[in-house]
Order: structure tokens, then C-alpha cells, then sequence
């Protein structure tokens, strides 16, 4: 992720950052892993021994969190019984607590449910119904804000390092940027047309994709165009 972003993240909600840093690395990490990705970003090192010091039991207590060694975390795809964090829930909610890890818990319990209620024909339709409602209003909100950016006489390429931005705070990174010079890697790129490239033929973006990193593990959402 980008130092900027990591640092607007972190300042904005340490615990979540916290969270998505375990859940980005691909072995169980510690404090001092944590501490040096938030340092090299710009956090200073008191800031985050503060922070940590105040959320480390709430971050243990995430439902996809788990420690494999004392002093280590890291991320399981696999989520506690949805009882288990239903009642950890409603413990958070008699109490001041992380809005995050709320969120968390709601959101496990939530995905159990959704695979019972959307069983049935109709239910289902009515399930992918309101996830689309929440994409466009999502897209509602960027467009607005690119509007808005236009008209106060941003540039055009403010615009876009303004969306770039929006993208990795959602933990979507980038494949490539437009005109960039790529090796063909099908499982990431998408030629614009004629025959498939040979693995590796060196390659030119027209239009840049993105690869979700949100669930724990990559997922590529959109592949880059290439030539």
C-alpha cells in the first residue's frame, strides 16, 4: 500500500490498519513487523507502540485473528462459529468498544446468515439486489466527488491520483498504469486483441486492472488491458 495512504489510514483508524496489515502478509507477523511497515510509511514509532499498546487486546479478540506463536498474529480465513462472535457482539455493544471490531463480529455473523437466507430462489435475488445497490452507491459517491474535483479546476491527473488513492484505501491494488511496459502474465493482463502473447513477451498497458487484497489473499478483479 501506498506510504501516503497507510499513514492517512492509520491516522484515521489505527486499529483497522492494523488489522489489514495482518491480514496483507503472508506469514504470521509481530509487533516489530507492524512497527517497521508503519515506520518505513512515515508513523512514528512512538505513535504506534502507543496505539498498539491500546488496541493489542481488541485485535486479538478479531474473529479472523489468530496467534500461532506468542509474541505473532495472523490472518485465518476461516472465521470463528458465528454464535461465538454473536455473543462476543452483543458483549461489545453493552460497552464502549472499536467500531471496526464491531463491525467484524456483525459481518461474520451476517455472511453465516446470508448463506441460509439466500437459499431460496427469490431470497437470493433479493440478496445480490441489495449488493448491487450498495456498488452503485459506492460508485455514486466517487463520481459526485470527481465532479465536484472538476468543477474547483483539479487537474486531470489530480483526479485520477485522487481515485488511485480512494482504490488502496479499499484495498484494491493496481496492475499496471496506462503506457507502462509489462511482461504478459495471463493470469493479470488481457490482450487487446489478435493471438495470445507468449508468457513474459514484453507488453503495453492501455488500461490498468486491480487486484483485490481485502479477504486475506489476492483476488484479481479486473485485468489490465494490454498490446
Amino acid at each position: 500500500m501506498d506510504g501516503k495512504v497507510l499513514v492517512k489510514n492509520f491516522r484515521n483508524d489505527p486499529g483497522a490498519t492494523f488489522v489489514v496489515l495482518i491480514r496483507e502478509a503472508d506469514q504470521p507477523v509481530s509487533l516489530g513487523d507492524l512497527r517497521q511497515s508503519l515506520a518505513e510509511a512515515g508513523v512514528p514509532v512512538a505513535e504506534v507502540n502507543r496505539e498498539w499498546d491500546r488496541l493489542r487486546k481488541s485485535i486479538k479478540d478479531h474473529p479472523h485473528i489468530s496467534k500461532p506463536e506468542p509474541a505473532r498474529y495472523e490472518w485465518s480465513p476461516a472465521a470463528q462459529p458465528s454464535k461465538e462472535s454473536f455473543q462476543k457482539l452483543l458483549a461489545k455493544v453493552n460497552k464502549r468498544g472499536q467500531a471496526w471490531l464491531t463491525q467484524a463480529y456483525a459481518d461474520n455473523v451476517m455472511d453465516s446468515l446470508a448463506k441460509v437466507e439466500t437459499s431460496g430462489s427469490r431470497a437470493q435475488a433479493g440478496w445480490s439486489e441489495q449488493r448491487e445497490r450498495e456498488k452503485a452507491s459506492l460508485l455514486a459517491e466517487i463520481v459526485a466527488k470527481a465532479e465536484v474535483m472538476g468543477a474547483e479546476g483539479y487537474s486531470g491527473q489530480a483526479i485520477v491520483d485522487w481515485l488511485r488513492d480512494e482504490a488502496q484505501s479499499r484495498h484494491l491494488m493496481s496492475i499496471g498504469r496506462v503506457g507502462e511496459v509489462v511482461k504478459f502474465d495471463r493470469e493479470r493482463h488481457e490482450p487487446d486483441a489478435g493471438r495470445q502473447p507468449r508468457a513474459d513477451q514484453e507488453l503495453r498497458v492501455l488500461r490498468p486492472g486491480f487486484v483485490w487484497v481485502g479477504g486475506g489473499h489476492s483476488v484479481v478483479v479486473a485485468k489490465a488491458l494490454v498490446e
